[in-house]
């Protein structure tokens, strides 16, 4: 029988399925295949057998050696050309196969089939340069640096091949090399860069198409430097505490930057920093509030990328913070604060730091403004004072103050401390009233610096001078007391105490003059007049008596009449021979009882007196003071108004004439009395019956529509009246013996009166309205608190613009005279 030889090439991947093809199609369409036998190698036995004869192809007998293939092999009818499946392809199944296809009809046919049994690769691996897997992710890297892949395959037959693929694009930057059955490609990117971040690379093996290649991809990882930074508003200008907020973009960087503000090279820790960040974004927001140091700084804006240390990118403006004056004041730095004395230069630096400049700077000394004085050694430079020959008065708190159009300040006091020798506390001579027996103690102080001082007490008077022994006087705080009793006249003198510290001793000592001294003598010839050049006020002048031998003061007193309220005090500068008070008329009015009904005007007593240390005077009294208002008179009689002071005294210039004319209401009597042993002020008159009418001591001044002040003088009469002579006082016997023995009043032949007193042509008043005044002063209703029981005072009357003298011995008589009247021609 004749046969058809074909032959053909299958592969099989190790395994997996192997198909040998065999086509049983006959040529002859009436023809079909009867057998199938599968020969190995061209042996005689068949190892598969596949039967139809007589049968459907469904149906077919077959047989397989169960020592080649077994049950791995079955023969398939179905598929063009039909052919003889081996599963799980062993290598032993490779070889020469041979298939023989016997028809009914047609002749044998025979085909050969190479079966080649292809091994897959075992092991496919992927590392970097440094010999570090990359599956998966490579890096990541730096930016610019090279990356290495290196490929490796084992095993496999035929050889493998290895394919690199980046992005899935095949890279012809690739090597094959085998060794040892391990094929190995390498592939090298130099000099990466951005673009190739979340690059992939994919290593691919294969030897056969029958499968799918072996392959490992890695995704490239980079670092990247930030590629901006930027501030977004750099501000020019900035106030000193005024918060801001600055803010800084970082663009590029892979992780994100880490950003970072500096003020110049430091780290800026104020305020408060927020960052928002994305893949490559990063927004860092800085608020803060500039502060004076701040000024002429950078502040900058840095990103790092934490993983690539040299790769800073920054960004930085200039800070220009205005504020006011920053002052700082110390003294000289090559003066020791501890060891300055009076005669020392001294200097003071004022440091400033503003902005803008300062334009004025001024010194302080105790908040005095310091000013420029060459001649007293005071110089001021730019941001320096000078002081030279430095004295104690020089002592205190400096200041600098600078001012700049933020503000004005000032710096932080700086003391100065100048050392000096003691010198006294006062200036002045110190006069001591002392009587005789009399202990005193006598205190020296001194200021000194340093303040441990002692002391040297001296005593002279004209004939002696002489130490004073240490144990008379003691020494604390910066003082000396020394006790001393005067015993006899030759005590009096001068005690002076001198001080000595660590600068030196005292120039000048502290002065003490003794004096024997008592208390001041009564004030006299007082007058109470009308103030000049105004109506609103009065004014009373008293000639100074002996001061006791001792500076003295004056006192006026002023008291309601009918209350006793005290409603005035003032006390007079000191005069040698003066005392001068001022009373304003506002501070007296209203008195109490004016328009009250009470059948009368409101009244003062006026208390004047003298005091020094050891005490006070008896006072004088001027009794009655009142107000009169003669437009309201309506029933003709002498009832006193309530006319303000002021009114009446604008009539003063067109008073004096018409004397005789005036009408006698009252008068106002001058009194004087002791004080108390004490020295307090006299006590308060006691207040008299609410009821009674004042006393008959007012004198009213009152012609029709008119009224008029009479200025008047109490003077004592001249020799030819027979007045007693002021040294040379009359006896009680002879003044009593000028009064009825039943009603005191004066006799028509009394010496006081004369014979004759209406004859005289300076008399004001007439003998009867003498006795009458003097009648009055022993009325039961008149107030006796005022009355000393040492003397009795004298009487005068008393104008609301007159004066009145007064100051004679007790019981003392006066007439009253004028000496302003110049005659009848000039009544008005």
């Amino acid at each position: 029988m004749n046969s058809l030889m074909t032959r053909g090439v299958a592969e099989a991947v190790l395994g997996r399925t192997a198909t040998l093809p065999c086509s049983i199609e006959p040529n002859i369409k009436e023809d079909r295949a009867y057998m199938v036998l599968w020969f190995r190698d061209r042996v005689g036995k068949p190892l598969y057998i596949y039967d139809v004869r007589g049968r459907a192809f469904n149906k077919a007998l077959y047989w397989s050696d169960p020592a080649t293939f077994g049950p791995r092999a079955y023969f398939v009818t179905v598929s063009k050309p039909a052919a003889l499946t081996i599963d799980s392809v062993r290598l032993d199944d490779e070889g020469l196969y041979m298939c023989r296809v016997d028809f009914k009809n047609s002749p044998t046919r025979n085909f050969e089939v190479m079966l080649n049994v292809i091994v897959p690769p075992h092991q496919l691996l992927m590392y970097d340069n440094s010999g570090r897997d990359v599956a998966g992710t490579i890096g990541p890297l730096e930016e610019g640096s090279n990356l290495v892949l290196v490929c490796e395959v084992r095993g496999g037959r035929p050889e493998p091949k290895l394919t690199w693929f980046i992005n899935d694009k095949a890279s012809d930057n690739q090597g094959t090399r085998t060794e040892n059955h391990v094929v190995v490609n390498r592939l090298e990117v130099p000099n990466l860069t951005r673009e190739h971040l979340n690059s992939t690379y994919k290593c691919q093996a294969s030897n056969t198409k029958l499968i799918n290649p072996q392959e490992k991809t890695a995704r490239l990882e980079l670092n990247l430097k930030p590629i901006s930074v930027k501030i977004q508003y750099k501000p020019t200008k900035l106030k000193a505490d005024t918060t801001y907020t600055v803010v800084c973009e970082v663009l590029g960087s892979r992780p994100p930057a880490q950003v970072t503000w500096y003020r110049d090279n430091r780290r800026f820790r104020r305020g408060k920093i927020t960052d928002v960040t994305n893949e490559t974004l990063v927004v860092s927001s800085l608020s803060f509030a500039p502060s004076p140091e701040d000024d002429g700084t950078r502040l900058r804006c840095q990103a790092d990328n934490p993983r690539l240390p040299a790769s800073p990118l920054d960004d930085s403006f200039t800070l220009n913070v205005v504020y006011p004056p920053l002052v700082v004041l110390s003294l000289g730095s090559t003066l020791n604060p501890d060891d300055i004395k009076e005669g020392d230069d001294v200097y003071f630096e004022c440091n400033i730091k503003a902005n803008p400049k300062e334009h004025r700077i001024t010194w302080y000394h105790d908040d005095r403004q310091v000013v420029q004085n060459m001649t007293s050694g005071v110089i001021l430079s730019t941001r320096s004072l000078v002081l030279q020959r430095v004295a104690r008065q020089d002592a205190g708190s400096y200041t600098c103050r600078a001012a700049n159009a933020r503000g004005e300040t000032s710096s932080q006091p700086v003391r100065l401390r100048v050392q000096y020798a003691p010198v006294c506390s006062s200036g002045e001579v110190a006069v001591i009233g002392a009587a005789l027996d009399e202990a005193l103690r006598v205190r020296c102080s001194v200021e000194a610096d340093p303040a441990d001082v002692t002391f040297v007490w001296q005593f002279n008077n004209s004939g002696e001078s002489f130490d004073v022994s240490p144990a008379r006087y003691g020494t604390s705080h910066g003082a000396s007391e020394l006790r001393y009793t005067p015993a006899s006249a030759r005590d009096y003198g001068t005690l002076s105490c001198r001080g000595t510290n660590a600068i030196g001793r005292q120039a000048e000592p502290c002065l003490y003059q003794l004096v024997p001294a008592g208390k001041p003598s009564p004030l006299r010839n007082c007058t109470l007049r009308g103030a000049v050049n105004t109506t609103d006020a009065l004014e009373v002048r008293c000639v100074a008596g002996h001061d006791g031998g001792l500076p003295q003061t004056f006192v006026l007193e002023a008291v309601d009449a009918r209350t006793k309220r005290r409603r005035l005090n003032i006390t007079a500068p000191s005069s040698s021979d003066l005392a001068v008070f001022r009373v304003e008329l506002s501070e007296l009015w209203p008195l109490e009882g004016v328009d009250s009904g009470l059948g009368g005007p409101g009244t003062l007593n006026i208390v004047l007196y003298s005091k020094n240390q050891k005490g006070s005077s008896d006072v004088v009294i001027l009794e009655n003071i009142a107000f009169n208002d003669a437009e309201r008179r309506t029933d003709g009689g002498s009832a006193l108004g309530s006319v303000p002071v002021g009114w009446a005294l604008g009539g003063a210039g067109a008073l004096v004439v018409c004397v005789a004319a005036l009408a006698l209401g009252a008068r106002a009597s001058w009194r004087r009395r002791a004080h108390s042993p004490s020295g307090a002020p006299p006590a308060k008159p006691p207040a008299p019956s609410t009821n009674a009418r004042p006393p008959a001591s007012l004198l009213e001044i009152n012609t029709g529509e008119q009224r008029y002040v009479v200025a008047y003088t109490l003077k004592p009469t001249s020799d030819r009246d027979r007045q007693p002579d002021i040294l040379n006082p009359r006896s009680e016997l002879e003044i009593s013996n000028d009064c009825d023995d039943d009603s005191g009043n004066l006799r028509s032949d009394s010496p006081v009166l004369g014979t004759q007193p209406a004859a005289r042509p300076d008399a004001l008043f007439s003998a009867r309205d003498l006795a009458h005044l003097d009648n009055t002063r022993h009325r039961p209703d008149l107030p006796t608190s005022f009355m000393s029981p040492q003397s009795t005072a004298s009487g005068g009357a008393v104008g609301l613009s007159g004066a009145a003298t007064l100051g004679r011995p007790p019981r003392r008589r006066d007439h009253i005279i004028t000496n302003t009247i110049p005659g009848p021609e000039s009544c008005v």
